[in-house]
């Protein structure tokens, strides 16, 4: 203790001094000197032990026990639980926690050993009630640390017995209070390679159900925050805001179960559900929005089995409004439904079809005309906020993944921009019902998610095709033929705030019937998405790809006139090649061929070209589309007078920053130190990577 004393701070000799305090008590207490052991625990709780050596911490705590023969019974309890004599060390432990309640250890052990017991009860497919509510009762009554994974095995052990009626699992979770759910209390397990739902997922939705079913109206208050807790951790489960809607319902809180439904709604417009709940938040004060609700969820899809209860109390309240035909035609539904599957037919449902009206009503192959008559009202409750939006039906198309899944896409004019969404085609039968470039109006909305929602979809009266899209003058480039030397499609151009857009249109969508032919003038219709903002100054992303949708003559116009006019100077002349190299300004240069001109030009002639431009990879060039020689001046400064000496270096000469090539120097017999005027033209040197002047012309 001396060295204790000396430096009490040091780790290591604490250490050392309390496991031999820890020995020296097992001697005294193996002598039955308690009163010597007792002094030496004394020592040992004196001592600042680290916390985090759990296991020199759980030998002091023997040591306690040790030096109080009172508590031998603990001891004797722990043996007989390692050698595995169950019962025996559960009888002891309960002889022990009436003793000592307070000892934490002692409740903790104990528990332990209630698990190994709920083991034995709960592993079997009939569970022994009694003994189960006793063994959780046993456990609830402990002072062990919680939350813990040992709270939570008996929690596991609760969740198996939610469906006995002599199990009060609302009462037990009160009890074992669930705002002591873990975070790994939140996580699927996985057995023989399947994913089942985590025990705090399960719990929550077992006691929502529980609630409402035995109507527990008191225990809705206290429920509810967990329900909302499992919707936002478990988004996928479908009946935690069914029940949610529910419950608020069972406690007269109509408005805010509407309320809170009409999200999910949008959310889940294709779920049969959730139309299905909405009609029972709203029959009591509406039963004409009851019955559009109704039509609403039998017009989405469904396996029968579960639509069967939706057409029941469909045709309770259709028989309260004496629509007989159609009453019928949801109870044989129903009746089918339940046969097929080998359900059994309620009495409700064997009643009817005794009934004198129900044998005297008209029968009824489909209820889809009442549905699609009926579906305004439900609709317009749930989204009468907002506005129908001008819209075009787009191409169809399927992903590889999902080949028997064809998808549709849509064009929306938003205030500022016209957006694409893609939707699925079964949502809305769009193959069936529409073609390309058909107006439809829509009603959506950004999710949480910023994705664009589409939630309804009708035709819309227009007097042309693509009617979102503005014409735009443009031109025909050029055709595109097959490996048979047929066209198949042309290449389009259009003008945009004076830039040039191109795209491709197949022959087959050309409804407009005129002559087409190279540089024809037309109206085009295009779209183009927006280029995501980069968040570098310079961007190397691509521009996204322009699709041409609709083209028709334009009378008023010429060849290539949506096609800008430059003037280019020629700097270079291959006559053995027949082209000549122009250059227009320190951007644009091009080739053009000898035949394609009517004149004959010289170096430093001024041609009046029009331009395409061809991007390739990250580069780009141009082609010439139409090009004659011209008098005009071109917009750049190209060609300067240049008047000096001649400096001669090898082949080649300067005056000042003039270059002279050899060519010139050999015909006007330029020599060193010679005076020299004529004109240069702007020149760029590729190995040098610089701007300079080039001599074309030699006047003296």
């Amino acid at each position: 203790m001396q060295v204790i004393e000396a430096d009490p701070n040091d780790e290591w000799n604490i250490k050392a001094i309390a496991w031999c305090l820890y020995d020296l008590t097992k001697r005294s207490v193996s002598q039955s000197d308690y009163v010597t052991a007792k002094t030496y625990v004394e020592q040992l709780e004196n001592l600042q032990i680290n916390e985090f050596d759990e296991i020199l911490l759980k030998s002091v705590e023997h040591a306690k026990v040790l030096a109080s023969p009172e508590k031998r019974i603990i001891l004797q309890a722990k043996e007989k639980s390692k050698q595995g004599n169950h019962v025996e060390a559960l009888t002891l432990f309960r002889q022990a926690i009436q003793q000592f309640p307070e000892d934490i250890d002692l409740n903790t052990q104990f528990a332990w050993e209630l698990q190994k017991e709920g083991k034995i009860i709960f592993d079997t497919d009939k569970v022994d009630v009694q003994k189960a509510r006793k063994l959780l009762a046993d456990y609830m009554r402990l002072k062990n640390e919680r939350p813990s994974q040992l709270h939570s095995l008996f929690l596991r052990f609760s969740d198996k017995i939610t469906d006995k009626e002599e199990f009060n699992l609302i009462s037990f979770l009160k009890l074992w209070d669930l705002n002591h759910l873990r975070e790994d209390d939140f996580v699927p397990f996985t057995k023989e390679g399947k994913t089942y739902p985590s025990i705090a997922e399960k719990i929550i939705q077992h006691g929502a159900k529980l609630i409402l079913d035995k109507k527990l109206n008191l225990e809705v208050e206290y429920f509810l925050p967990f329900v909302d807790l499992g919707i936002k951790r478990f988004q996928d489960n479908i009946w935690l805001p069914y029940y949610k809607a529910k419950l608020l319902h069972l406690v007269n809180r109509s408005e805010e179960a509407v309320e809170f439904l009409i999200p999910v709604v949008k959310e889940k417009i294709s779920d049969y559900w959730t139309w299905s709940l909405l009609a029972e938040l709203v029959i009591e004060t509406d039963k004409e929005k009851a019955i559009s609700c109704y039509s609403k969820s039998l017009l989405c899809k469904g396996e029968d089995k579960f639509i069967a209860n939706v057409r029941t109390k469909f045709a309770e309240l259709l028989i309260q409004k004496e629509l007989w035909s159609e009453a019928k035609f949801e109870i044989d539904s129903a009746v089918k439904a339940k046969e097929i599957e080998g359900a059994k037919v309620s009495d409700r449902l064997k009643d009817y079809q005794q009934k004198d009206w129900y044998k005297n009503a008209t029968e009824k192959k489909s209820n889809n005309d009442f549905y699609n008559s009926h579906r305004q009202l439900a609709e317009e409750f749930i989204f009468h906020s907002l506005p129908w939006l001008d819209s075009c039906i787009g191409e169809a198309f399927t992903i590889p993944e999902k080949p028997d899944k064809p998808r549709r896409k849509l064009f929306i004019k938003l205030p500022k921009e016209i957006i694409e969404v893609v939707v699925s085609d079964r949502k809305f039968n769009t193959l069936r019902n529409f073609r390309e470039g058909d107006a439809i109006g829509v009603k959506g909305e950004y999710d949480k998610e910023k994705n664009f929602q589409i939630y309804l979809l009708e035709k819309r009266n227009s007097a042309e095709s693509w009617d979102l899209f503005e014409w735009h003058n443009g031109n025909v480039i050029h055709a595109i033929k097959n490996d048979d030397d047929k066209i198949t499609a042309w290449r389009i151009s259009a003008s945009v705030n004076e830039q040039m857009k191109e795209g491709i249109l197949d022959v087959k969508d050309i409804t407009s019937k005129f002559a087409i032919k190279e540089g024809f003038p037309i109206f085009v219709k295009y779209y183009q998405k927006e280029k995501p903002r980069s968040m570098y100054l310079f961007s190397t992303e691509k521009e996204s790809r322009v699709h041409i949708y609709s083209i028709s003559e334009r009378t008023d116009g010429s060849l290539w006139d949506s096609f800008p006019e430059n003037i280019g100077i020629v700097d270079h002349i291959n006559n053995e090649k027949g082209i000549a190299h122009f250059i227009v300004s320190r951007k644009i240069d091009s080739i053009v061929k000898l035949n394609q001109l009517k004149e004959k030009i010289e170096v430093g002639s001024k041609l009046l070209v029009k331009l395409k431009k061809i991007a390739k990879d990250r580069d780009s060039y141009y082609t010439v589309l139409t090009c004659s020689v011209t008098q005009q001046e071109p917009s750049e400064v190209l060609l300067r007078n240049f008047r000096g000496i001649a400096q001669l270096s090898g082949a080649a000469g300067f005056v000042d920053d003039v270059y002279i090539d050899n060519y010139l120097l050999t015909m006007h017999e330029i020599w060193d130190g010679s005076l020299v005027i004529g004109i240069a033209i702007i020149n760029y040197n590729k190995k040098k990577g610089t701007w300079g002047w080039k001599a074309i012309k030699i006047i003296e």
